[in-house]
């Protein structure tokens, strides 16, 4: 199945290109799909599914869209 990353902000750079197609094996998170990636998940504070905040732990579904949002940092 195939789902759509789009990393916001600082993490970019981590990804090749500003939207990244991903193919998953039925029932992965996004977790471990960013521990496949080799991306540090504890780099992102917010996940959108398909426009809904979700946990990192919940299960993908085929064609989702998945906004990842790291921690805004500044003072």
């Amino acid at each position: 199945m195939s789902v759509q990353l789009i990393p916001v902000g600082f993490i970019k750079p981590y990804f090749p290109a500003e939207t990244v197609p991903v193919e998953v094996g039925e029932g992965k998170t996004t977790e471990q799909v960013l521990q496949e990636l080799g991306v540090n998940g504890d780099l992102v504070a917010m996940v959108l599914i398909n426009g809904r905040q979700a946990a990192k732990n919940e299960p993908l579904h085929d064609g989702d869209v998945v906004k990842l949002i790291p921690f805004v940092g500044g003072g």
